[in-house]
């Protein structure tokens, strides 16, 4: 009798327990399904939820991001991963130093840097080359829209198309010189001109040019042309032009037959 009671008390726990296992089976099946629909409904193209924020551009839209992130209108957080958004961006020739993330309550705040324009150079098809400092290729339009940058002429970069860098050796070697100018020097910049002996000629917003000398020395120009720069900032000189060519500057003065040196 014993025993019998002993199999039976056995009987009775393993029904407990598998009574237990599908009590928690199906609070577990509930749960799952309850996150199911929290996920699907959150996610449903319909549902609206977060917006952007864009910092450092105008040139970004809400529009825009959504289509970066594969997502659509009405702007939901939960469709729109902030990294996949970063991503995209950094392959975008317009802008630098992308980042992009998420901030109470909801709010994507997308950070960039636009890339100033270092030049624009005559492209294939009468067309112009807008190109970053690092040579890289901004835009190609059929004329020169603005006075962001100055027009470089003497040099054609033959076909090139956005997002393409730049190959051309002398069109290299005026880049690399103005990336050792500062910016605000180089806002006074009109034009840059390679002649035929290929040297390189800077006409200036005062109505003058410095010559700079032959194309592969004006990498070594950068201290000499700040100086004098420097020098002749604010003032009204009334030059036809200063030299640079050799390590001492000189001013060929306006109705002055012998010039002026400095």
């Amino acid at each position: 009798m014993t025993e019998l009671t002993m199999r039976e008390k056995l009987r009775q726990r393993r029904k407990e327990r598998r009574l237990r296992m599908l009590r928690l089976f199906c609070i577990f099946a509930v749960v799952a399904a309850v996150f199911a629909g929290i996920y699907h409904y959150l996610h449903r193209p319909s549902f609206a939820y977060g917006s952007v924020a864009i910092h450092g551009t105008k040139h970004l839209n809400e529009d825009e991001i959504l289509k970066l992130a594969g997502s659509q209108k009405p702007f939901n957080m939960f469709n729109v991963d902030a990294d996949k958004v970063e991503e995209a961006l950094r392959y975008d020739v317009r802008f630098k130093n992308v980042h992009a993330e998420y901030k109470w309550p909801g709010v994507l705040h997308v950070n960039v840097q636009e890339r100033k324009p270092a030049i624009y150079v005559e492209n294939s098809y009468q067309g112009y080359a807008k190109v970053g400092f690092c040579g890289t290729v901004m835009d190609v339009t059929s004329g020169v829209p603005d006075d962001n940058a100055p027009m470089l002429t003497g040099e054609d970069c033959g076909s090139l198309f956005v997002g393409d860098v730049v190959e051309n050796k002398d069109v290299k070697s005026v880049l690399e010189f103005l990336n050792t100018i500062d910016y605000s020097v180089q806002d006074q910049f009109v034009e840059i001109g390679i002649d035929k002996e290929r040297n390189v000629k800077v006409q200036l917003k005062v109505g003058f040019p410095i010559l700079l000398g032959p194309i592969d020395e004006i990498k070594d120009k950068t201290e000499l042309f700040m100086t004098v720069f420097n020098e002749i900032k604010g003032k009204k000189i009334s030059a036809e032009y200063i030299d640079l060519t050799y390590s001492k500057p000189y001013i060929r003065l306006k109705d002055s037959a012998n010039g002026k040196k400095k």
